[in-house]
């Protein structure tokens, strides 16, 4: 399990990362203009890349480095091959169970926003720089720093007080609102409480980590799939 830091100490490190991930965005928006004058490439570098990245050394900072610990003392413990077979399965399978989730749920939530992101565009489709900083920053970086910050920290800070399931769905409910997308909030709730089910039986961050990432990649192909047919059909 995560390292037991105090709640101020968790605070600290969780309201930081927040705080940077905000100022980071708005640096690049400041340096490089609006989104609509930057190529989708910089979009993606200067709002998702350059955050995330910026947010992992600041949690390794926060809640490894100042507390003398190691990364295995934040979660990441050595991952046995059957939890990499089970975490790459839990992935696959999560992708259109979510989606199931957000449809059904569609006519009390209301649509989903997800499509109507700026990483979404003709345009960008064609340009292969986009497609790999897509990929590094939603299906790497991303769910690491969500893993660290909501299932490594705050679940587990949460896991000490609570039982599973109410320290998951807090958890859960907190990571679903950031997302600032209503439409998705039912799917993304159910993801993240299997997330936090995931690292509480195989005891390792590795593993939703893992499924996050690829919930996230197969998510992007079927973005991509769709344009692709809008594209060319």
């Amino acid at each position: 399990m995560p390292p037991n830091l105090e709640t101020r100490h968790m605070v600290f490190a969780l309201f930081g990362a927040i705080a940077l991930q905000v100022g980071v965005g708005l640096m690049a928006l400041h340096h490089f203009g609006p989104t609509e004058e930057m190529s989708p490439a910089m979009v993606m570098f200067g709002f998702m890349v350059l955050p995330c990245g910026a947010v992992i050394i600041w949690l390794w900072y926060a809640a490894v480095w100042r507390e003398a610990q190691s990364w295995a003392g934040l979660g990441f413990t050595r991952l046995k091959r059957r939890w990499l077979l089970a975490a790459i399965a839990l992935g696959l399978f999560s992708t259109p169970t979510v989606m199931l989730i957000t449809k059904v749920a569609e006519p009390i939530f209301g649509p989903s926003a997800g499509s109507a992101l700026p990483i979404v565009s003709g345009q960008a489709f064609a340009q292969p720089v986009y497609f790999l900083a897509m990929v590094l920053g939603i299906a790497v970086l991303s769910p690491i720093m969500e893993e660290i910050m909501f299932r490594g920290l705050l679940f587990g800070w949460l896991r000490r007080r609570f039982g599973l399931w109410h320290a998951g769905a807090l958890a859960a409910i907190a990571d679903a609102a950031i997302h600032f997308d209503p439409g998705a909030l039912p799917g993304l709730f159910a993801l993240f409480l299997l997330l936090a089910w995931s690292y509480e039986i195989s005891r390792s961050l590795w593993v939703p980590v893992i499924v996050h990432g690829i919930h996230n990649f197969v998510a992007l192909q079927s973005i991509f799939i769709t344009m692709y047919y809008q594209w060319f059909f």
